[in-house]
């Protein structure tokens, strides 16, 4: 019951990413061809705080949200819908983007 139950659990993650389970199991990875140019080299990390990405939100026409474990791990549920409603009050377009397979985890966001 276990393994099949994971078999189930493969082929909806499969049709999620639009791949066939055959494909998957038995065949390579679809790999992009490799883009040949400059190189940026690595880019320079930068650090906010809470009051600098108030502003940015306040600011903003439209925000995307990419909720993950992380978020899920910290409860934030409630203090994201929250933070949804009032952007939605002040006419901030917010989304909400999960990953077709990784946003599949059962309850992570409820």
């Amino acid at each position: 019951l276990i393994g099949f139950s994971g078999a189930i659990l493969t082929k909806i993650m499969c049709d999620a990413m639009n791949r066939d389970i055959f494909n998957v199991l038995f065949g390579g990875l679809n790999n992009a061809p490799v883009v040949k140019g400059g190189d940026e080299g690595p880019k320079e990390h930068t650090e906010t705080s809470v009051p600098a990405v108030a502003e940015l939100i306040v600011n903003a026409r439209e925000v995307l949200v990419v909720p993950g474990y992380g978020m899920a791990m910290a409860r934030a549920q409630t203090a994201m819908g929250e933070l949804a409603s009032i952007c939605r009050s002040h006419k901030i377009n917010l989304k909400f983007g999960v990953h077709p397979v990784a946003g599949r985890m059962p309850g992570q966001m409820n």
